[in-house]
């Protein structure tokens, strides 16, 4: 009979533990670095975990500070944390300092590079860099805004992976 209780006790214990951790999980969001990896979707609003259902069209890896300030959020289905405290601090202190003209003349050079990439001089029939870094969000994080290196991705692996360079 002791015995019968103890197994009990331990059966209603693991169940509780269980049920407590659903419940936690669906109501918590994680915080994460910004270094985290996520991935959006081609046409999403939302950022996911690896796995979500979500990805069954497309996948697209980039980190979760660049997801949170390309204005994508955390999906509901598969909660896939959000920026923690000391993230949040650095998004907060680089939008300070973007207010300096240091950092204005920075974020212009940047959108110049971006708008040089349409008349890149390796765009052809096949690839255009513009469009490529435009429509594969992972490779500005991963790349950046330089038409030789998305050129080369492309070749490499675009081409194969079937992303839009046109």
């Amino acid at each position: 009979m002791k015995k019968l209780f103890k197994n009990v006790l331990i059966m209603m214990s693991i169940a509780g533990m269980l049920v407590t951790g659903l419940f936690i999980s669906n109501d918590m969001v994680l915080a994460a670095s910004g270094d985290a990896t996520v991935y959006i979707t081609e046409t999403g609003e939302c950022y996911h975990a690896d796995g979500c259902s979500s990805l069954r069209k497309s996948k697209i890896a980039t980190t979760l500070q660049s997801a949170v300030d390309k204005g994508y959020r955390a999906c509901s289905k598969c909660h896939p944390g959000s920026l923690d405290a000391a993230s949040n601090a650095n998004t907060t202190n680089t939008t300070t300092v973007s207010k300096s003209s240091a950092t204005t003349n920075s974020t212009a050079s940047a959108s110049e590079a971006v708008e040089a990439l349409k008349n890149y001089e390796g765009n052809n029939s096949d690839f255009n860099a513009y469009s490529y870094y435009v429509n594969n969000v992972d490779l500005q994080t991963a790349i950046g805004a330089d038409g030789d290196k998305l050129l080369k991705h492309y070749n490499e692996y675009g081409k194969a992976e079937g992303r839009k360079a046109k």
